[in-house]
C-alpha cells in the first residue's frame, strides 16, 4: 500500500513517524513545499525576545530523519492539485519547476493554515511582516534588533499578538497593539481575567487600542511604512506585525465536507468525507464536545495527535480514535499564567448556549501556611444540566496552578457535571492545596455552599 502525505510539519511528521514506527515496510512518499519541517512556532516569540537563545532549537525533526525512518521525502515540492476519482496528485518540483503526477492508496492531507489577509491598503509596504514559518522568525529576530527600528504596531490581540507584544518590549520598542475587539484574547478568556491581563500590559507600557479597524498602512516616502490608520486614530510606527489569525489551506480539496472557514470535516478516525483521504493538524474541523458541533481548533497538541490518529488508522489500529476535543490551551504573559479550555462564557452564549457561571479567587494554600499566593477559577456550565462546558484559570505568582485545566478538559470530553467534578478523588496536602481547593470551592459556590 502506497500513502502519500500531503504536508511535513506537526501532523505531517507526526503521521509519518507513527506509520513507519508501526509498519516500516510501507510505502510513503511526503510532500512539502518548505525547506524545513516541524518548527516550533510556539517559540518565536520567546527567541525574538531572548529567552530561546538559539533559533534552530527549536526544531524537533528533519527531512533526513524521516529518510531514515524508510519515507521518502520531497521538500520544495508543491501539490497543485488533486484527483481523488483517479487518486492522483499533480506535483511542481520548486527548484526544477518540473511538473508530474503520483498517485496513492491512500492520502493524509496535511497541509496546514496560513496568516488571514487582509484588505488594508499599502499592505505591501516594506517592514509590514507576518508570524509563522521559520523564515518569518528569522525576519522578525532581526528586526528585533535592529535600533532603527522604535516602535511597533502588532495587529491582533490574540496569543500570538500578545506574546510578540510582549518580546519587542522586552527588546526596548514601544509597542502599540491594536484589534478590532474590545478586549485581549476574547475567543479564550472573559473579562475576570482579561481585565487584570490589559492593566499589566498597560502598566508595563503597551497602548492598547481596543475596539478599533484598520484602515491604511503610511508610506514614508521610500516604500517603508510609518504609521498605522485606525478608527480610532493613526500612530507613527517604523513596523506592522500582523497576527490577525489563519485560515486553512484546504483548496486543493474542494468537494470535501467543511465548515464556514474552510476547514474538514473528519470522524474520529481522521476520515474526510472523500474516501481513502484523512485530514489532520490545522486543516481539519474536530468535533468540539463542550458545543457539540465540528470546529476548527488549531493547536499543535491536536495537529500531533490527529497525525498519530489518522496513521493508525492506515496500519489497522482501529482502537486509536480521537472522539472530541476542546481547545485547551495556555499562554504566560505580562506576570499572567493563564489556561482556558471549553468556551468561554461569552463564546458559549454567543453559540446559543444556556449557561452560567461562577468564578472564585483565593490563596492557593491555607493561611497557617505563611506563604501563599493567589489563584483564580471560572466555571462555565449549563444552566439546567450544571453540564460544564468551559473553564479558565489564572495563577499569579511564582507557582504555576494552570494544569488543572487538564483535567477539567477531561472533565468536558466526558460530559460530566459540576456535581460529579466535585466527587473527584483529590487529594489535600497544605503544601499545595487547600482541604477545599480552588476549583471544589467555584463548584460549591456554583451549587449555592459557598462556605469561604
Amino acid at each position: 500500500m502506497k500513502v502519500i502525505v500531503v504536508g511535513i510539519n506537526h501532523a505531517g511528521t507526526s503521521a509519518i513517524r507513527t506509520m513507519m514506527t508501526q509498519n516500516p515496510k510501507l510505502e510513503v512518499v511526503a510532500y512539502d513545499q518548505n525547506t524545513n519541517i516541524s518548527f516550533l512556532g510556539c517559540g518565536i516569540a520567546l527567541t525574538v525576545g531572548g529567552v530561546v537563545k538559539d533559533l534552530d532549537s527549536l526544531f524537533y525533526a528533519d527531512a533526513n530523519g524521516l529518510s531514515a525512518m524508510g519515507a521518502t521525502i520531497k521538500m520544495e515540492h508543491q501539490v497543485v492539485s488533486i484527483d481523488p476519482d483517479k487518486k492522483e496528485l499533480t506535483v511542481k518540483n520548486l527548484v526544477t519547476n518540473e511538473v508530474f503526477t503520483d498517485n496513492y492508496d491512500k492520502l493524509i492531507y496535511a497541509a496546514g493554515s496560513w496568516p488571514i489577509d487582509v484588505p488594508i491598503k499599502n499592505k505591501e509596504l516594506e517592514n509590514v511582516d507576518i508570524c509563522k514559518l521559520y523564515q518569518h522568525a528569522q525576519v522578525l529576530i532581526e528586526k528585533a534588533n535592529d535600533p532603527l527600528i522604535k516602535k511597533v504596531a502588532v495587529i491582533g490581540s490574540g496569543y500570538i499578538g500578545i506574546e510578540l507584544a510582549e518580546a519587542f518590549h522586552r527588546k526596548g520598542k514601544e509597542i502599540v497593539l491594536i484589534d478590532c475587539i474590545e478586549r485581549v484574547v476574547p475567543r479564550y478568556f472573559d473579562v475576570e481575567f482579561t481585565r487584570r491581563l490589559e492593566a499589566d500590559m498597560i502598566d508595563a507600557g503597551i497602548n492598547l487600542v481596543l475596539g478599533a479597524m484598520v484602515t491604511e498602512y503610511i508610506d514614508n516616502g521610500s516604500g517603508k511604512v510609518r504609521g498605522v490608520v485606525t478608527t480610532s486614530g493613526s500612530y507613527d510606527v517604523d513596523m506592522v506585525i500582523q497576527c490577525i489569525g489563519f485560515k486553512p489551506n484546504t483548496e486543493l480539496l474542494p468537494d470535501a465536507k467543511k465548515i464556514r472557514n474552510g476547514a474538514l470535516i473528519v470522524n474520529e478516525k481522521m476520515e474526510t468525507s472523500i474516501p481513502d483521504i484523512y485530514a489532520i493538524g490545522d486543516t481539519v474541523a474536530l468535533y468540539n464536545a463542550a458545543l457539540k458541533e465540528h470546529t476548527n481548533i488549531a493547536l499543535a497538541t491536536n495537529a500531533v495527535k490527529t497525525g498519530v490518529v489518522a496513521a493508525s488508522q492506515i496500519n489497522g489500529a482501529e482502537s486509536v480514535v480521537l472522539e472530541n476535543v476542546v481547545g485547551t490551551n495556555g499562554i504566560y504573559v505580562f506576570g499572567n499564567k493563564l489556561a482556558s479550555t471549553g468556551l468561554s462564557e461569552e463564546a458559549a452564549k454567543t453559540c446559543g448556549l444556556d449557561v452560567v457561571s461562577t468564578y472564585f479567587r483565593d490563596n492557593d494554600r491555607p493561611e497557617f501556611m505563611e506563604d501563599y499566593e493567589k489563584v483564580g477559577i471560572k466555571l462555565v456550565y449549563e444552566k439546567d444540566s450544571l453540564r460544564l462546558v468551559g473553564a479558565q484559570i489564572g495563577s499569579y505568582g511564582e507557582a504555576s496552578h494552570t494544569e488543572c485545566i487538564y483535567y477539567l478538559a477531561l472533565a468536558i470530553q466526558k460530559g460530566m457535571t459540576l456535581t460529579e467534578i466535585a466527587m473527584t478523588d483529590v487529594y489535600f496536602l497544605p503544601h499545595f492545596n487547600k482541604p477545599f481547593n480552588f476549583v471544589i470551592s467555584a463548584i460549591l459556590k456554583a451549587i449555592g455552599l459557598d462556605y469561604v
